[in-house]
């Protein structure tokens, strides 16, 4: 579908009478590219989001598929790259996709697209920030919906819903909205297991089923005193509640045929519920100065409970099962002074403070002629609490209106304690984190730029207490000796935007030198666990481009894609050798494109996001797993008073997952192979309808 899309530019003219050419209103030297109400025109926006789609080079504020995430510390790294009247949207459980979907698109005066440096917010040294201009010349109100459901290859049917309302009067602003929404994507998995003689000696044949909706209310209120002074209050709540139930049949496989070895069934019950609530003060003061201040307040609770069935004989009966609770707040305050020493010169410090808590609890049982016995387990009870404080300051300069220089310096002190019944523990850490940052634009429309910067990175807290993998039934021991990963990390790169607006092309080359890379370490003689491996490098390139392909001619549509290719180096401690860092693809691609037929209201296009091979090593088993690329088709029509009917669907090529494990008889090291297993997994496909509108 996609080839056919790129083929058929004759879509574009489909009517009659010329197509009107959007045209971005102003571009200049700052960086700055405005596109207001007649760039949109051309188009039947509803959201916020429908806006940004129709821009190049903002694909990547909606990727596709299921990509990692990496945890960072505090806020200063937290934020999404965009911004709301020039003020960020303070939170760590915000997702920006969500948020600019609720805001209508009425009530938009204009976008703006800043490449550079942006104070309000830390974006990567070669990103981009969108800043979204709310009307506030009358009082207005507004409201988006959506409608719709999924329906899974199975027969699953689950319904999607959202009402958002909007209102802008004089120095008010308020959004918000509730959501409820399918989070589910089934498995089936097979496993064949292969002797070192290439014989096929079992299966394992597995069905994960999921029955999971989200339930999500959103709220934002701000507003505008006197002399610029402005207060801006978010609040976040979500409910997931879930219902789980994996089913496992092994075989072992002769030359006579299949033979059922076992058959198990894990019911699996739980919730995730989270709570936020951030808030955004500035106070300017002075001539050229102002005062930022950030407070964020959340909450993550994670409620699971499962039992454990045989379903060998006719009847199941019940062996075993387990329980987990973990109990996470987080509290943040950030105060930050922005001054103009001169015109060309701008000092930027400050300080935040943080107290984060964890506790969590794990429990096992089994069963013994129907009597529960409890399974004592290692640190499966810990409670763990950190206070944190940074200061930091960056000082900017730019010498000439085409150079800017930004060197910074911070500083971060932070008390770790865990208590339990098996550890307890008491630590202090202290970094340096300096950073180095410049930007030169070449000309009116290239730029180059460099950074580098020390790194540190966020502990997971649920790694020091123990843990059990579903997938592989097995319990990991928790590591109290954990500490951050730390890295010196470099980035170079340059970007060229085509004229008249048509689009942009970006490279950047990044190395990384990593210490104390978080990964799996032995933690005893025959168990592992979290830990750190020691030193590593990490470097690779990011290729990013994005096209307007009506602005070079041909039909109204957008494409783009990036493309990451990286590698790294790490000594494995159960093997002795050198390989990748654990769970790092060796590659990343994504691919969006979106066409527009303005005479007939209609719209479609596809998205695709693949993953390149990652690897995961223990004692005696060594993983390489590769993730299928997602692929996603959509269609949309326009059906008048701001009504747009969507039809999409997701894993549309049915493309599976795989992990190839190699089993070793003693240990890695050894070398003497047991067995290797080569999985396949099978995530169902999807199609839906949303109806969305506005009122």
């Amino acid at each position: 579908m996609v080839s056919a899309i790129l083929a058929s530019p004759a879509l574009g003219q489909v009517g009659s009478g010329p197509v009107p050419t959007p045209v971005a209103s102003t571009e200049n030297t700052s960086g700055v590219t405005v596109y207001d109400e007649k760039f949109f025109s051309a188009y039947a926006v509803v959201t916020a989001r429908d806006m940004l789609e129709r821009i190049p080079g903002l694909s990547g504020l909606f990727p596709s598929g299921v990509q990692p995430t990496e945890a960072k510390r505090g806020l200063r790294s937290e934020t999404d790259q965009v911004l709301i009247n020039g003020k960020r949207n303070t939170g760590k459980n915000n997702n920006v996709s969500d948020f600019l979907e609720r805001i209508p698109a009425t009530q938009v005066l204009r976008v703006e697209v800043i490449s550079g440096n942006v104070k309000e917010i830390n974006a990567s040294v070669g990103g981009r920030v969108v800043n979204i201009i709310l009307r506030t010349d009358k009082a207005s109100g507004s409201g988006t919906f959506v409608a719709g459901f999924i329906k899974l290859s199975d027969g699953q049917v689950h319904p999607s819903g959202q009402v958002s309302y909007s209102v802008e009067a004089g120095p008010w602003s308020t959004t918000m909205g509730l959501e409820t929404r399918a989070r589910l994507q089934p498995l089936d998995v097979t496993d064949k297991i292969v002797s070192p003689a290439g014989q096929i000696t079992g299966r394992l044949a597995e069905t994960r089923d999921r029955d999971r909706q989200e339930y999500t209310g959103r709220a934002r209120v701000a507003y505008s005193f006197p002399g610029g002074e402005s207060l801006q209050v978010s609040l976040f709540d979500l409910y997931y509640p879930q219902a789980d139930k994996d089913t496992s049949r092994l075989f072992s496989v002769t030359s006579l045929g299949e033979t059922n070895l076992s058959a198990t069934e894990s019911r699996i019950k739980g919730h995730d519920a989270k709570f936020e609530l951030t808030s955004d003060y500035v106070k300017p003061f002075g001539s050229s100065s102002k005062f930022l201040g950030l407070a964020v307040v959340n909450r993550n609770n994670i409620v699971r409970a499962s039992e454990v069935f045989s379903i060998f004989n006719f009847a199941p009966t019940q062996t075993g099962g387990d329980s987990r609770n973990e109990k996470r707040d987080e509290k943040i305050l950030r105060g930050t002074i922005q001054t103009d020493i001169t015109n060309n010169q701008k000092l930027e410090y400050g300080v935040e403070g943080a107290k984060t808590k964890l506790d969590k609890n794990l429990d096992f049982f089994s069963l013994a002629n129907g009597v529960r016995v409890n399974v004592p387990v290692f640190n499966s009870k810990t409670k763990i609490s950190e206070d944190r404080i940074e200061v930091f300051s960056t000082y900017s300069w730019k010498p000439f209106t085409a150079l800017e220089i930004e060197p910074g310096l911070a500083a971060e002190f932070s008390w770790l304690d865990q208590n339990g019944k098996d550890v307890t523990a008491h630590r202090t850490f202290k970094f340096v984190k300096p950073s180095f940052n410049i930007w030169y634009n070449l000309a009116e429309r290239d730029r180059i730029f460099f950074s580098f910067k020390r790194d540190v990175g966020q502990l997971t807290f649920e790694d020091f207490g123990a843990s059990f993998i579903r997938e592989d039934n097995e319990l990991v021991a928790g590591n109290p000796n954990l500490v951050p990963e730390k890295a010196w990390v470099f980035e170079l790169g340059t970007e060229y935007r085509l004229a008249n607006d048509a689009g942009l092309f970006q490279a950047k080359g990044f190395y990384k030198r990593v210490s104390d890379v978080n990964d799996r370490v032995p933690l005893g003689p025959t168990f592992s666990g979290p830990g750190n491996l020691g030193s590593g490098q990490n470097y690779g390139v990011r290729l990013e481009s994005s096209l307007k392909l009506i602005k070079l001619g041909l039909f109204d549509g957008v494409i783009g894609g990036t493309y990451l290719l990286q590698k790294s180096k790490v000594r494995d401690p159960f093997s002795g050798k050198d390989r990748r860092f654990a769970l790092q693809p060796k590659y990343e691609a994504t691919f969006n494109y979106r066409q527009d037929v303005q005479s007939i209201g209609l719209s479609f296009g596809a998205e695709y996001a693949h993953f390149g091979p990652f690897v995961q090593s223990d004692f005696a088993r060594f993983d390489r797993r590769t993730t299928g690329g997602d692929v996603r088709l959509f269609v949309e029509k326009q059906l008048g008073r701001g009504l747009v009917l969507r039809l999409f669907n997701g894993n549309a090529l049915q493309i599976s997952n795989t992990r190839d494990r190699t089993l070793y008889s003693i240990s890695q090291a050894s070398g003497q192979v047991l067995s290797q297993e080569y999985r396949i997994e099978k995530p169902t496909h999807f199609w839906g309808v949303r109806l969305r509108g506005t009122f």
